[in-house]
């Protein structure tokens, strides 16, 4: 009985690696572009100037897309407040997905290496199927804290494979004031 239970669970690891050394190899290209969509407000030159258009993504990543949103809301709010900011970015049309919203606090926090610190009120926004490779977050600062840095360490600490077998495509950070938007993204949900 031990041996059939050993081999039961020897060929649902099997399956398992094979299905996530598929998925990886699907996304060769997209891990090779990695390091070129890592910036403080979008990946390329071209999604600079449609992000901050404002333009809410016919042609844009669902990253830029939502920055561009977050940009425009962060524009016209008088009070910030980082679940109420997150559930309406989540109204966005190219959210293709379930969505929820969780508050977080300083320590480590999904699609992280380490610890993250230096904000007063923070909420993560994805969606409800954590197979899909992407994550959100919106933090408002504590006084205090330097925004440069605080967003640095975002970016240092971000790991855009935190998810089993998925892997975001984009990382976007930025600001208005003392409020960072963070997202890792797939360049499209289209498949």
């Amino acid at each position: 009985m031990k041996r059939i239970i050993a081999l039961f669970i020897t060929l649902s690891l099997v399956c398992m690696l094979v299905a996530c050394g598929e998925k990886a190899g699907n996304s060769s290209v997209a891990s090779d572009s990695q390091q070129t969509t890592v910036s403080d407000q979008t990946s390329t030159p071209e999604s600079d100037t449609t992000a901050s258009e404002g333009d809410n993504g016919s042609s844009a990543t669902p990253a830029q897309a939502l920055l561009a949103d977050f940009r425009e809301r962060m524009n016209t709010a008088t009070d910030v407040n980082a679940e109420e900011l997150a559930n309406a970015l989540l109204e966005n049309e190219v959210i293709q997905f379930a969505p929820a919203v969780m508050p977080v606090e300083p320590g480590f926090l999904n699609g992280f290496s380490s610890e993250i610190s230096g904000f007063s009120e923070g909420v993560m926004f994805g969606p409800m199927i954590g197979t899909i490779p992407f994550i959100g977050y919106i933090f408002v600062l504590d006084d205090g804290t330097d925004v440069e840095t605080f967003k640095q360490q975002l970016k240092d600490n971000a790991d855009l494979r935190w998810n089993i077998c998925t892997q975001a495509d984009e990382l976007v950070c930025d600001s208005v004031g003392n409020v960072v938007f963070f997202n890792m993204s797939p360049l499209s949900f289209e498949e």
